[in-house]
């Protein structure tokens, strides 16, 4: 450990011990409090992704402690290890997790058979101990997404994983981030793009997720940066192409480390492998034989991994399933367009889906999903495999899950993001988020404005609601700072990222 990351953690009070699980887990100890945060250990999204370098032999210590704290940051299956909260005692912990307004996250851990659950707003705090203080941030927009400040005496670890709380809510005091570099979507490597646009888009993404990394660094004034939330591995043989870290929006931390050390000198970055912790005096290393092996031969190291876990990875193909029928698809899409009518309003869209050899043509609309067997013009075509279309259906997954499992595959022309398709496949199982987005929609033609640089707009962002005082303005376009959407401040045009407009008030530059 270096000078200057031992200065850094100076502040860690003695005997506090944060400790990584591995992805974006943490067992956090001090002042007689033990805290467990998303700890994940199982296969996610259709069984495709696994944690990366593997953490399973920290498993049966997690399930055999005890702990006062458990924090479940989202419902996503690689911070919500199902399998794993089974394990924990679920009589004497007291689960800690963000008050979402689908209230499904409440739902799933009482069902779980947790007796203790603490649901906290955004910035609400909840004191475990003198000394012991968990803060909530939330991902403001419809997206139901949170990070956790810890006070630990005066020392605030900060673990946004990968949250996109709004970056002006963010704190400005703390002495430790932990918070996700490498991508956590299937854009765009799931979509049918020629090599080169490929590389060039997934290029682009890779620096955008690093531009916001960076700005969450300086914005928080973190002493200490921990790499977290990612990358998963992909140990399906059939998803292998996906572990090509210099081809993927799924980098290592090494592929980044010169780059983070030029763009914050001042920062210590530490990457703590599973079973590492930070103490006052430094990290502790794991004293797994194993630990650090994955960077000695890659390739070999995934291959003994995807043996050991060749039962798990293998579930997907083994399980049998009845393919869907046309009369179940055309139920399924009017019952999920029924639930979303006031967000989809007078939008209309035809989608096309292959699966397995088999097309179908589904015109989604404010009421009805109709189901047509000859294919039409369809801007976008999922290819989906038939048997994550039977989980779909059956309500076992979300396609959310399933298009981060990245055995789908996507094609768009022209090639436009369509906010609210995705959103209603992505959200359209809970309303209330897509309501909010509604509730968003309303407040983007009469909300708040913001002005800068002579021009007069809507403050927050209309595709995520980031808040755009802090968005970069290069002459008369304005770039937004979390997922670097683009829009002609004379017009309120989007010219990069998707369709949605800004809304511009009448003022021009003087």
């Amino acid at each position: 450990m270096t000078d200057g990351q031992r200065r850094a953690l100076g502040g860690l009070p003695p005997g506090a011990r944060i400790r990584s699980l591995g992805h974006a887990g943490y067992e956090i100890e001090h002042a007689g409090v033990r805290l467990l945060i998303d700890p994940w250990f199982h296969p996610a999204f259709l069984a495709s992704w696994f944690p990366f370098p593997d953490n399973r032999p920290l498993l049966a210590s997690v399930a055999a402690a005890s702990y006062d704290l458990l924090y479940l940051s989202h419902e996503h299956e690689d911070h919500f290890d199902a399998h794993t909260l089974g394990m924990l005692d679920r009589d004497a912990t007291t689960v800690v997790v963000p008050r979402f307004r689908s209230k499904s996250l409440v739902r799933r851990v009482t069902q779980l058979g947790f007796r203790n659950v603490v649901a906290l707003g955004h910035r609400e705090r909840y004191e475990a101990a003198d000394g012991f203080v968990l803060t909530m941030l939330l991902d403001t927009s419809h997206k139901e997404d949170s990070g956790l400040v810890v006070d630990l005496g005066g020392f605030r670890f900060l673990d946004l994983n990968d949250c996109n709380t709004p970056m002006s809510e963010l704190p400005t005091d703390v002495d430790v981030l932990s918070a996700q570099y490498s991508g956590a979507m299937w854009y765009p490597n799931c979509y049918a793009y020629p090599d080169e646009v490929q590389r060039k888009k997934t290029a682009e993404i890779r620096g955008d997720l690093f531009d916001t990394l960076v700005r969450k660094v300086r914005l928080t004034g973190a002493a200490a940066y921990l790499p977290a939330a990612g990358p998963p591995c992909f140990l399906d043989p059939e998803l292998e192409r996906f572990n090509d870290r210099s081809a993927t929006i799924f980098p290592v931390w090494d592929d980044l480390a010169d780059d983070f050390a030029a763009a914050c000198p001042d920062v210590a970055a530490v990457l703590l492998e599973p079973g590492d912790a930070l103490t006052a005096d430094g990290v502790a290393e794991s004293a797994d034989p194993a630990r650090g092996t994955w960077r000695d031969s890659p390739q070999a190291y995934l291959a003994a991994y995807r043996e050991r876990r060749a039962e798990e990875w293998g579930a997907y193909h083994d399980e049998a399933f009845e393919a869907v029928s046309a009369e179940e698809l055309d139920a399924y899409f009017g019952k999920l367009t029924s639930w979303n009518k006031r967000f989809l309003a007078d939008y209309q869209r035809d989608v096309r889906l292959v699966a397995d050899g088999h097309t179908w043509s589904v015109r989604l609309a404010q009421v009805g999903g109709a189901l047509e067997e000859d294919p039409v013009d369809a801007g976008y075509t999922i290819h989906v495999p038939s048997r994550a279309l039977r989980a779909i259906v059956d309500g076992r997954i979300g396609w959310e899950e399933a298009l981060l499992s990245l055995r789908l595959s996507l094609h768009r022309d022209p090639d436009v993001f369509d906010l609210t398709l995705m959103s209603l496949l992505r959200y359209g199982n809970h309303p209330a988020q897509t309501m909010q987005m509604v509730r968003e929609r309303a407040e983007a033609a009469s909300g708040e404005s913001i002005e800068r640089c002579g021009y007069s707009f809507q403050r927050f962002c209309p595709h995520a609601g980031e808040d755009l005082a802090l968005a970069d303005i290069d002459g008369e376009v304005l770039e937004c700072p979390r997922h670097h959407w683009k829009w002609d401040l004379r017009t309120g045009e989007c010219v990069s990222g998707g369709t949605v407009p800004l809304r511009v008030d009448a003022a021009q530059p003087g």
